[in-house]
C-alpha cells in the first residue's frame, strides 16, 4: 500500500507541471498577440497638377496629403514622420520626369517636388532619405484614428523646349517613414530614418505643355561712339525664341520707325539720319527684308546690322526701333 500511495502522489504533481507549462505558453501567446496590434499610420493617394506650361516653366502648385494614425486605448502616442518620394516610371530623381505618349519617341518633361512653397528643400527619394524633412503628430489616448496633413509643392523646371502634349508621371511612390513612442516624448529624426515603419501610396503628377511660342528676348545692337564713318561698321544681336520642339517658327522684322521706303535709318533728336541694313549672316548675303517672313528651326536667331560709309550730318545719339513678329 505504501507503494500505491507513492504513485498516487506523483500523478497530481505531473499534471500540475503540465498545467503550469500550458499556462505559461498561454501567457506567452497572449503577449505575442498583443504586439501584433502595434500603432500604425497610413497616407492618402493624391494628384499634383502642374497646369499648362511652356519654356518659362510653371507656377508653383501644391497638393495636401492626408495622414491618419492609430491611437492607443489608454496611452497617448507621439509620432514622428518623414516623407520621401520615389519616381520609377520614368525613373528619375533630381530633377524628376514626366513622359508624353503624344509623340514618338516619347519625350520627357522635368519637374521637382518640394517641402515648402519657397522651394528651398527638395523632397528626396529613399536612397537619400537622410535628407528628408520630418514633422511630429501627437495622438491622444483612445481617440480613434485622428488625422494630420502634409503639403507638398511642385514646379516644372524652366527652360525646357519639348513637344507640345500631355505629360504624366506613371509611378511616383510616396513613402511615409515614421516611428512612435508612448507618451509625449517624440522619437528623434535620426531614429525614425534609421529604423522606419513605412506607409506607402501613390502621387499622380501631370502637366500640359502648351502649343505656343514666346519671344524670350531681343538684344539691342549698339555701334558705340564714332566721329566719322569712313568704313563699314557691323554689329550683331540675337532674337531668342521658345517654342515646342518641332515647331516651324516664322519671323519677320519691319523697317523700323524711321525708314525711307525700304531703307532702314537711325535718327537723332535734330532730325538727322544714318542709314543701316539688317542681315541674317555676317557677310550680309541673306538680308532681313522688311515685313518678309522667314522660317527658322532653331530658337536662337542672329541679327547683323551694318552701317556703310556715309556722311554724318550732325552729332548726337542715333537710334531706331525694329518690331519683331513671330508666327507659328
Amino acid at each position: 500500500m505504501s507503494i500505491n500511495l507513492s504513485v498516487f502522489l506523483i500523478k497530481p504533481y505531473y499534471f500540475i507541471r503540465r498545467y503550469a507549462a500550458m499556462f505559461l505558453l498561454l501567457i506567452g501567446g497572449m503577449s505575442f498577440y498583443s504586439s501584433a496590434y502595434a500603432e500604425s499610420c497610413w497616407i492618402s493617394q493624391e494628384t499634383l497638377g502642374l497646369g499648362t506650361v511652356n519654356s518659362q516653366g510653371s507656377i508653383t502648385a501644391s497638393t495636401t496629403l492626408k495622414i491618419n494614425c492609430n491611437s492607443n486605448y489608454d496611452k497617448p502616442v507621439a509620432y514622428k514622420m518623414c516623407l520621401v518620394a520615389d519616381s520609377t516610371d520614368p525613373n528619375s530623381y533630381d530633377p524628376r520626369s514626366m513622359i508624353s505618349y503624344d509623340t514618338y519617341p516619347a519625350p520627357l518633361l522635368h519637374y521637382n517636388l518640394y517641402y515648402d512653397v519657397a522651394k528651398t528643400q527638395k523632397i528626396p527619394n529613399t536612397t537619400n532619405q537622410t535628407n528628408a524633412k520630418c514633422q511630429s503628430f501627437q495622438v491622444s489616448a483612445n481617440s480613434g484614428n485622428p488625422g494630420t496633413t502634409m503639403v507638398i509643392y511642385g514646379q516644372i523646371v524652366p527652360g525646357q523646349n519639348v513637344p507640345a502634349g500631355f505629360y504624366r508621371a506613371n509611378t511616383t511612390t510616396l513613402r511615409l517613414l515614421y516611428n512612435y513612442r508612448y507618451g509625449t516624448e517624440l522619437p528623434s529624426d535620426s531614429t525614425v530614418l534609421a529604423s522606419p515603419i513605412t506607409a506607402t501610396n501613390y502621387l499622380l503628377v501631370n502637366s500640359t505643355y502648351e502649343n505656343s511660342c514666346l519671344i524670350l528676348s531681343a538684344s539691342d545692337i549698339d555701334f558705340g561712339s564714332v566721329e566719322r564713318i569712313n568704313s563699314s561698321l557691323t554689329r550683331s544681336g540675337t532674337i531668342q525664341l521658345a517654342c515646342p520642339t518641332g515647331t516651324n517658327m516664322k519671323v519677320s522684322l519691319d523697317n523700323g520707325n524711321n525708314a525711307l521706303g525700304s531703307q532702314r535709318r537711325m535718327r537723332n533728336q535734330s532730325g538727322n539720319y544714318i542709314q543701316y541694313n539688317l542681315s541674317q549672316d555676317i557677310s550680309g548675303n541673306t538680308t532681313w527684308a522688311g515685313n518678309t517672313v522667314y522660317s527658322f528651326s532653331k530658337p536662337s536667331i542672329p541679327v547683323y546690322a551694318t552701317v556703310l560709309p556715309q556722311r554724318i550730318e550732325g552729332v548726337g545719339q542715333y537710334s531706331d526701333t525694329v518690331t519683331i513678329t513671330l508666327t507659328y
